[in-house]
């Protein structure tokens, strides 16, 4: 049931009933209406819209396609969803006038207001100027000289392949000050930082590894690392890199002080926000080679802003001083992974539901959220082999091969609770392989074998990082998998670590795994899209098994997300 606001009346309540607002976005509405003299119900419903289109990611709120694109925004996390009602949109010629004219709202060349209406997207102004000095940092990258004019790309590394794609991204990164290199998972993308860093040696540069979640800026040490044997790149959070300060705006790099280095490499950058994509660019030098990498057909950032997407889309960045190259080789996941994952991302329901019909390594099974996950046979014969496979390891003390084998399969899920969630499919699960398995996860306490899922960051280990319990002798010992190397930990200092029997396809973003297992949201939810089904397929080398509806498959392929933009 949506929670309506006592103060909503009219149109505004109307609203908040078919679940287009939430409270949140009602009352910062009807806040700053009243300290502006806005009056209109009509103008205070674009405020509240503009509010609510920033809570759930978009940059802004374009007026003249609002009655069309935007859906409902349910609070339900288990997949049920009440059928749309039908609202009185406002006429949007004079919906438009009427928000241009409002005291709460500025023009973009006027003084400084709440909100800011540029064309027919409706802003709060702070995200309107963030915009704005997004777009002039990428104009000036564009116009910056060449850095070199290298005519040929160095040879691979000792045992990898050439690859024509890989060597247009390697000399564009050696020649010009911003690269931008896209593609999904196994094109190669840390490969390519490994052959610029080993080109670039002789000149000693001062090299900086960064990402936006201390797991993904792990796992971005970690792959050069192993490329580059001996090197002592050094992978950090993006919000570290910048020097930003906990709960504050500030950061201690910027124009007046640019970060101190001549290569900075920015790993998963498909889940950075506007707002610190923004204060990255800000502190980028004119001397310093920025490469961005990252898949813009993947979740996007949980905050507002979808900026690689919009980079690679709109032709943000090209030459003399940029250039974006796109990475099409999948070196890492089998042919037909590929083959689904090229479906989705065409929006093509009926290749997609082919491929999963006829070719080896995809499955559908049907699953409408009714009975337990357990009781399907394929899910139970392929998490017990994964957690037998675990527990053997961690019985004998081998935490990095535990590790190892927790990779062998994932369950992955776009909801957290429900009939189709993390919650239920995880404990499920786990109650079937304890049947199975002698001493396995039949309460609380630690055992061997036991995975888990880290919540919080510390200077040990970052959220994100996965561990599995192991006994050494007469105790047992957690081995964090931190993509920078094992670290051993006392489990009962892992009070935020959750169990690890499924996760949800958002957390997984940057991981990879033998075999996934994804379930479905229903039909109706408003997880059910094209990126959240790329994702979850895409992380997968040899084996996907999708679990849902036929129905609600094809309603993902042919839903991208939607995060409006004027970047």
């Amino acid at each position: 049931m949506n929670e309506i606001p006592i103060a909503a009346t009219g149109l505004l309540r109307s609203f908040c009933e078919a679940a287009m607002l939430h409270p949140v976005d009602f009352h910062l509405a009807r806040r700053l209406s009243q300290l502006c003299g806005e009056s209109d119900p009509e103008v205070q419903l674009a405020l509240a819209l503009a509010t609510r289109e920033l809570r759930l990611g978009s940059v802004c709120l374009d007026l003249d396609t609002a009655a069309t694109d935007l859906t409902p925004d349910s609070d339900s996390d288990d997949g049920s969803v009440e059928p749309a009602a039908p609202l009185a949109w406002p006429d949007p010629e004079r919906w438009l006038s009427s928000v241009a004219a409002s005291p709460a709202v500025a023009q973009p060349g006027g003084d400084s207001r709440p909100f800011r209406l540029d064309g027919s997207l409706l802003y709060l102004d702070r995200y309107w100027r963030q915009e704005r000095r997004l777009a002039d940092q990428l104009d000036h990258r564009t116009g910056l000289a060449p850095l070199g004019d290298r005519r040929t790309a160095p040879q691979p590394l000792p045992g990898l392949d050439a690859d024509p794609q890989q060597d247009e991204a390697v000399l564009a990164a050696l020649n010009l000050p911003t690269t931008v290199i896209t593609g999904g998972p196994g094109t190669g993308k840390t490969t390519i930082v490994a052959r610029i860093l080993a080109a670039l040696a002789d000149e000693s540069p001062r090299v900086a590894l960064a990402a936006p979640t201390g797991r993904a800026a792990g796992q971005l040490e970690s792959s050069v690392g192993q490329l580059l044997p001996g090197s002592e790149f050094r992978g950090q959070t993006l919000h570290r890199l910048l020097g930003a300060r906990p709960r504050s705006h500030h950061v201690d790099y910027g124009p007046n002080n640019p970060l101190p280095y001549d290569v900075v490499v920015v790993d998963e950058t498909s889940m950075v926000s506007l707002e610190l994509m923004a204060d990255l660019l800000s502190a980028i030098g004119d001397e310093t080679r920025l490469i961005l990498l990252g898949d813009p057909h993947q979740l996007r950032s949980v905050e507002a802003g979808a900026v690689l997407a919009d980079i690679e889309r709109a032709g943000l960045l090209r030459e003399p001083g940029a250039r974006v190259v796109r990475l099409r080789r999948n070196r890492r996941s089998n042919l037909e992974i590929g083959a689904l994952a090229e479906a989705v991302l065409a929006g093509d329901a009926s290749a997609a539901l082919d491929h999963l019909d006829s070719l080896e390594s995809l499955n559908f099974v049907a699953f409408s959220g009714a009975g337990d996950p357990w009781a399907l046979p394929s899910l139970a014969d392929d998490a017990l082999a994964a957690a037998a496979e675990v527990q053997s390891h961690a019985l004998r003390g081998d935490g990095v091969a535990a590790n190892r084998a927790l990779r062998r399969h994932r369950i992955l899920a776009g909801h957290r609770e429900g009939p189709y969630g993390v919650g239920h499919w995880g404990a499920s699960v786990r109650r079937g392989i304890a049947q199975k398995l002698d001493g396995y996860g039949h309460d609380t306490h630690p055992y061997p074998g036991q995975p888990l899922l880290i919540l919080a960051n510390s200077d040990l280990f970052s959220n994100g990082d996965t561990a599995v319990v192991v006994r050494e002798g007469t105790r047992l010992t957690a081995h964090v998998d931190s993509g920078s190397g094992p670290r051993l930990i006392d489990p009962a200092l892992l009070d935020d670590a959750t169990d690890l029997h499924a996760m949800t396809i958002h957390k997984s973003q940057g991981s990879q795994f033998s075999a996934v297992s994804v379930v479905l949201p229903p039909q109706g939810s408003p997880l059910l899209t094209r990126e959240l089904l790329y994702t979850a397929v895409t992380r997968a080398r040899d084996k996907v098994t999708i679990y849902g509806t036929r129905e609600a498959f094809a309603d993902a392929v042919a839903t991208p997300v939607r995060r409006a933009s004027g970047l």
